[in-house]
């Protein structure tokens, strides 16, 4: 499994980009998960080049439980390799890169600073490759 926690702007606080590394640690007995930081840039979308699928944290988008989540994980993957979610930054996300985006994400209807719902993507991915796996991290 091949994942891109991609972040639109720069993260500064250290807690947070501690405990985001320790998720994609523990996501490495899964596949790999990938932290990029990147700035918007014109008309230009942000997106990866490796994403094959690429899915907009949007509070607009679907809103999935854990397991609805682990299944859709698996099913994006299995269909298109590589999987990038992208974290707007305070402001959101830039136009373009909205627009491209293959599918969206709402982590629900609660407002956050950008940098808690980075962490709260890495948390829910780690969540879901131990729900595929069948580990005992997440209680149903």
């Amino acid at each position: 499994m091949r994942c891109i926690l991609l972040q639109t702007g720069h993260l500064r606080d250290r807690e947070i980009i501690a405990l985001r590394d320790e998720y994609v640690k523990r996501f490495s007995r899964f596949g790999t998960l990938t932290v990029v930081e990147a700035a918007a840039k014109g008309d230009a979308p942000v997106w990866p080049k490796a994403a094959r699928w690429r899915v907009a944290l949007d509070e607009r988008g679907e809103q999935y439980s854990s397991t609805e989540l682990a299944a859709r994980l698996a099913e994006w993957t299995m269909r298109h390799g590589a999987v990038a979610f992208c974290v707007g930054d305070a402001d959101g996300h830039h136009g373009p890169t909205l627009a491209s985006a293959d599918a969206r994400w709402s982590l629900g209807r609660l407002t956050l600073p950008h940098a808690l719902a980075h962490l709260v993507v890495a948390e829910q991915l780690y969540r879901a490759a131990t729900i595929r796996a069948g580990t005992g991290y997440h209680h149903a």
